[in-house]
């Protein structure tokens, strides 16, 4: 299953990973800067005042305009940016005293006075300490980003390799298990081990166990295709009694010794989805009640029609879900601290049903009353006014 939705990619990756790259070139190093930079940052600031100098000195020769010194202000602004503030402010004492030298001669066609020269001076001053400080913020900045990206990246390639040997070693594990799986189930029914109580329970607990080892493996591989691939689904039309039932069937091992109570209103209408992708989803609520309830509790299964949508629903009595817990339900990896040291489990199953629900077009939620007082899941199957294919060509 490839998919239409990349689940866990990241939006933007390129653009995201630019950014360090984008301010290091603009405001120069994130690091902090040694002595050899800031020497090089105190002669780049004078040699910025020199061509600005120089190029205020070309355009009098063309303009004769009073304020045209102010241009000081941008290698102020660059040398406080670039390299700091001791930069800006060698870069702000040098320019005005280079205005008071060369350019209060009566040749240029103005004069300034002492005490403009004063506050031109406080106000590069100020410029400097702003922008430098400006800077150094976003410095600071884009150095947490650019660290924030390196562990991103660093887990997504454990993820990656992680997935990879799950996807190798469950494809690896597939074959000799069904062999193992096949091979117990005729064992199970052979009349020889039938006469035999003590042989027929220790080949019901083979077949029980290779099967739940059967479903771990399946939810690995389905984790690995959601996260790698995607999911494609095949849309068509369906009963929903025809996905329950399927879900029933598959889950039969595992349902076995609960009380199973199943309520489809009738005249259901039909759904449209992926039915194999439902089956699946609705599979993995039936193992979760299983495997948190009481063996001999029972567990419900009704599906109604309710506001556009058919809503199908798994209720059981078990463990339940306490207010902490219920916000984090679906989510990668996560199982609840009450369950997690007595129930086995991988934390992929709602996820994984989240998954192939959402590529479908239906969704999932979950209510409880509290830990220990059971749960409910609902599956809600969107129902199309009209066939989306009848739908495009009217449209066309």
């Amino acid at each position: 299953m490839a998919g239409s939705e990349r689940v866990g990619a990241a939006p933007y990756p390129g653009k995201i990973a630019a950014m360090p790259d984008l301010m290091s070139g603009v405001l120069g190093p994130l690091s902090a800067p040694t002595g050899t930079s800031k020497v090089r940052g105190l002669a780049m600031a004078l040699v910025l005042v020199a061509a600005t100098t120089l190029l205020i000195a070309v355009l009098l020769s063309f303009v004769r305009v009073e304020r045209i010194v102010g241009i000081y202000i941008i290698p102020v602004m660059i040398a406080s940016i670039r390299w700091g503030l001791w930069p800006g402010v060698l870069a702000s004492v040098t320019g005005v005293a280079l205005i008071h030298l060369v350019f209060t001669r009566p040749g240029y066609g103005f004069q300034l006075q002492d005490w403009d020269q004063v506050v031109r001076l406080g106000v590069y001053l100020v410029v400097a300490i702003i922008a430098s400080r400006l800077a150094e913020s976003v410095k600071t900045h884009a150095g947490t980003a650019e660290r924030a990206i390196n562990e991103t990246r660093r887990r997504e390639e454990t993820d990656h390799l992680r997935e990879a040997l799950i996807g190798s070693v469950s494809h690896e594990l597939r074959t000799p298990l069904a062999s193992i799986l096949g091979a117990t189930t005729v064992l199970c029914s052979s009349p020889a081990v039938r006469t035999e109580p003590q042989l027929e329970g220790l080949a019901d607990v083979v077949r029980t166990e290779t099967e739940r080892l059967n479903n771990v493996i399946q939810n690995l591989l389905d984790a690995t295709r959601i996260s790698s691939e995607g999911l494609r689904p095949r849309f068509e039309w369906a009963e929903v009694s025809d996905i329950v039932n399927a879900a029933i069937e598959r889950r039969g091992g595992r349902l076995a010794g609960h009380a199973l109570e199943v309520e489809l209103a009738a005249e259901l209408p039909l759904v449209y989805v992926d039915q194999v992708m439902v089956e699946q989803a609705l599979g993995q609520l039936l193992d979760n009640a299983a495997k948190y309830s009481a063996e001999t509790s029972p567990i419900r299964i009704t599906a109604r029609a309710a506001d556009g949508a058919v809503v199908v629903s798994v209720i059981d009595h078990g463990a339940g879900l306490s207010p902490d817990e219920l916000p984090r339900l679906g989510e990668r990896f996560f199982r609840g601290s009450r369950t997690a040291a007595t129930t086995a489990g991988s934390g992929f199953g709602i996820w994984i049903a989240k998954a192939f629900l959402h590529a479908s077009g239906a969704s999932l939620t979950a209510t409880s009353d509290g830990a220990d007082k059971g749960a409910t899941f609902n599956i809600r199957l969107p129902i199309p006014a009209q066939h989306p294919q009848a739908r495009d060509a009217d449209n066309e």
